[in-house]
């Protein structure tokens, strides 16, 4: 894990964490809220914790990640351990960084996503402009039918 910075992200959803949770990790809903970072965006294998998953855009380059902790509906950690090019892993810059999930229960109705993520420094301006847009689709989908 060399040279990573530490950012963060945070919404504030008018929804449960369940339904929050769903929109997240479902694979449908995945691909909409994460068309913002790579159109086509989808993930291989199953969200268990101790599981290896891939996050995969329709080129095949992606990262390859382990579920360090899952807490359904509250908390999600991966660890980052390889990227991969063409669907083959190779070596990364991200290895052991860190993207978390939390849902944190405001009030019955209200709900907060945060994200915490290490990026690398040149990462810094894409993840500030296309995460706070993935997070509004996370929010809208969340609120559907509410």
């Amino acid at each position: 894990m060399k040279n990573l910075k530490t950012i963060s992200f945070s919404i504030f959803i008018d929804s449960d964490r369940e339904k929050i949770w769903n929109v997240l990790w479902s694979p449908k809903s995945y691909e909409k809220w994460t068309s913002v970072f790579a159109e086509g965006s989808y993930y291989q294998g199953e969200m268990k914790q101790g599981n290896t998953v891939q996050f995969l855009g329709k080129d095949g380059r992606g990262m390859s990640s382990y579920i360090e902790k899952l807490t359904e509906n509250e908390q999600m950690v991966f660890t980052h351990r390889k990227e991969l090019k063409d669907c083959v892993e190779t070596e990364s810059l991200w290895q052991g960084a860190k993207e978390i999930y939390y849902l944190k229960k405001e009030t019955e109705i209200c709900t907060e996503l945060q994200v915490i993520l290490d990026i690398t420094a040149d990462m810094e301006g894409y993840f500030n402009d296309v995460f706070p847009k993935g997070l509004a689709l996370v929010k809208q989908l969340s609120e559907l039918n509410h």
